[in-house]
């Protein structure tokens, strides 16, 4: 019998642990799976954020029907599955009707009841943990601290342990900020677009921002909820693409690990498979792929402002000389201003090639052959394209992009810029961008995945 024990037991301590849940809240907000009559499919979009590893997800009360559909179909189905919900509500500036929040059903612009009706459905439905406000700081003529107090106290007093969570932009986050709401909120949700430049392509701020923002939100025992572009962001150039998503993703879940952040939730990750992103299209010269340099209407630049790619050219083995071509285009037509954006070659620091945004129209163009054998040295040397501001703009965008660099003699690794790697990003004033752009037929298909792979890790 004692053999028998000594037995079992052995065998139950071979059995493999079970892995710990990964920290922080994995989250989606909207963009759920419709139905034929625009109402939400909750078992198809639940089935969805459960294979994508959510344990949350944020829906969105803004079209008529959304309140109905949530109460009547997305919370019982979300019960079921175990997955949390928060409700997301928008403010006076985005409401269905204008300001006054007139066609916001069912409770208007009265925000404490919004809040205590949630809570009610919170008592209800235990999977709902918390309310979320969209753009929160621009609308704090509305959400002062005596009133955002008061709708918090006021859902926790029927629902004590429901969360309230400000969507807040990190221009935003201020110390006075922290200082006057810390109070009277939980979580921020913290949207990253590489404030003050808004876009959907440079990743480079990511950290510093927040690193600057855990800090102040630390001294009042807060923390932020990163939130991740996964859809097209308003008057943006450039749509995201599934690398954006999963780099940005996995900088968000690794602060989440180490304790700084709640967690992550992406924007508007499309559910519905099969769709590629919305405003997207194919633009690289060959494949989806190409490297993109922009410039946003209305964003002023200074003379000597530039974004760059920079990659390391060497020759090839038995080879004494190298050879370029390089692939390129933009969306400024001929008769364009000329002398203010410049697309450039640049190599050990020596400028090879340079062309005028205005020099052709839309098509793409290639440059003439560049021998680049006098600046190597030692075999190799660094290649950098760039954009470059010769003048300063105040309104004068551009898109520009280069692609299939074609060597003779030489090489550089991705050099038709269909694989992530091989191009450092660098630049000098904010508003010129540079970054690798991927076009995907089925987009919501594969950032689907991307995030499925970082939730599920």
């Amino acid at each position: 019998m004692v053999a028998l024990l000594l037995a079992l037991l052995g065998s139950l301590l071979a059995l493999p642990a079970e892995a710990a849940p990964a920290p922080g809240i994995r989250a989606s907000y909207a963009n759920p799976v419709r139905k034929a009559d625009g109402h939400v499919d909750a078992r198809a979009t639940v089935d969805r954020l459960r294979a994508m590893n959510a344990d949350t997800y944020a829906f969105l009360v803004n079209k008529s029907t959304d309140w109905g559909d949530l109460e009547q179909e997305f919370l019982p189905a979300a019960q079921a599955s175990g997955l949390a919900v928060w409700v997301y509500l928008v403010p006076p500036t985005e409401c269905p009707g204008g300001t006054s929040c007139a066609e916001y059903l069912p409770y208007k612009k009265d925000y404490v009841a919004w809040g205590q009706a949630i809570a009610r459905l919170s008592v209800r439905f235990p999977v709902l943990k918390a309310w979320a406000m969209d753009d929160f700081n621009a609308n704090t003529a509305t959400f002062t601290k005596d009133y955002t107090a008061r709708m918090r106290t006021a859902a926790r007093a029927i629902q004590p342990g429901l969360d309230f969570y400000p969507v807040v932009y990190a221009n935003a986050v201020t110390q006075s900020f922290v200082d006057t709401y810390a109070a009277s909120i939980d979580s921020l949700i913290l949207p990253f677009r590489d404030d003050p430049y808004r876009n959907t392509l440079w990743t480079g701020s990511l950290r510093p921002q927040l690193d600057q923002i855990v800090a102040r939100l630390a001294g009042k025992s807060r923390k932020a909820i990163l939130m991740v572009y996964a859809s097209t962001l308003s008057r943006t150039t450039i749509t995201p693409d599934v690398e954006y998503v999963r780099a940005v993703t996995a900088v968000g879940l690794e602060y989440a690990a180490a304790g700084k952040l709640d967690g992550v939730i992406q924007y508007a990750l499309p559910l519905t498979p099969g769709r590629p992103q919305s405003s997207d299209e194919r633009v690289a010269h060959a494949g989806n792929s190409a490297l993109v340099f922009t410039v946003h209407p209305d964003n002023a630049t200074t003379a000597g402002d530039y974004a760059a790619a920079s990659a390391t050219v060497r020759l090839d083995a038995g080879s004494t000389s190298c050879r370029m071509v390089v692939w390129h285009t933009d969306d400024r037509p001929a008769t364009s201003p000329p002398g203010y954006h410049a697309k450039q070659a640049i190599v050990g620091g020596t400028q090879v090639w340079e062309r005028d945004v205005a020099s052709e129209g839309s098509d793409w163009y290639t440059s003439s052959p560049v021998d680049l054998t006098p600046r190597l040295s030692g075999g190799s040397a660094t290649l950098t394209l760039r954009l470059y501001e010769k003048k300063a703009v105040t309104n004068y965008s551009v898109t520009a992009r280069m692609d299939d660099i074609s060597l003779t003699g030489c090489h550089v690794a991705n050099p038709g810029f269909e694989a992530d790697g091989g191009w450092t990003y660098s630049r000098k004033g904010g508003d010129v961008l540079a970054g690798r752009h991927t076009y995907d037929p089925v987009y919501s298909t594969s950032v689907h995945a991307a995030v499925g792979a970082l939730y599920g890790g």
